[in-house]
């Protein structure tokens, strides 16, 4: 039997382990935050502690709500993914939805280390790996990269042009023409950060057709 002071603890501890880790989020502006987060952490909590109830009041099996849980919050997730073309975001915020459930869970059945580790793994995940893998953003890598435009030559000037001011190095040039148009294959060297920038810098550029990495 859990007691009443019981009770009030986990479910207090759910409210500071789903803050903590809805806060993070929030600081990020993502699309769950401090409140989603907080709450599913906690509700999940509580309906764990009612399937451990319902199992001793009833004699029921205690796994069955945990089941639905995992099932609910999944269809919670898949809410915050979003597809644009080829891009796909919000896998990041649908998982950690799905961690912060599990962590609601864990404190609901009594399992405050588990809970606490997880939580703390979010944590490192979130604010330590993330900065980490930022740096990766401007590590200067070979990149093949292939461009069509109108056949003017003042066009291709104005590309490279763009590469330099952005202190990418063209390392190899290839230039021939295809279906009227002038087809430029590039190897630059040129970090993912500088790649965007470049980007930006060519989408006004109306002569050019295709950009393809």
């Amino acid at each position: 039997m859990i007691e009443n002071s019981e009770i009030i603890l986990r479910i207090l501890i759910a409210l500071l382990f789903g803050g903590v880790i809805g806060l993070e989020r929030q600081y990020h502006d993502k699309p769950a935050g401090f409140a989603t987060n907080t709450l599913i952490c906690v509700g999940s909590a509580v309906f764990a502690l009612l399937s451990v109830l319902s199992a001793y009041y009833l004699g029921g099996d205690p796994a069955r709500i945990a089941a639905q849980i995992v099932a609910g919050v999944g269809f919670l997730g898949a809410g915050s993914i979003l597809r644009d073309g080829n891009k796909i975001s919000g896998l990041t915020t649908a998982a950690g939805i799905w961690l912060v459930a599990a962590v609601g869970m864990a404190v609901g059945y009594g399992q405050y280390f588990i809970g606490a580790v997880a939580t703390a793994s979010v944590l490192i995940l979130q604010i330590f790996i993330r900065k980490l893998m930022t740096t990766f953003d401007y590590m200067q890598l070979y990149d093949s990269l292939t461009i069509k435009c109108s056949p003017k030559w003042q066009i291709v000037e104005k590309i490279k042009s763009v590469f330099k001011n952005n202190q990418a190095e063209i390392v190899k040039e290839e230039i021939h023409k295809e279906n009227g148009l002038i087809v430029l294959k590039l190897v630059v060297n040129m970090s993912a950060t500088k790649y965007q920038k470049i980007v930006k810098d060519l989408a006004p550029l109306e002569d050019i057709k295709s950009l393809d990495k």
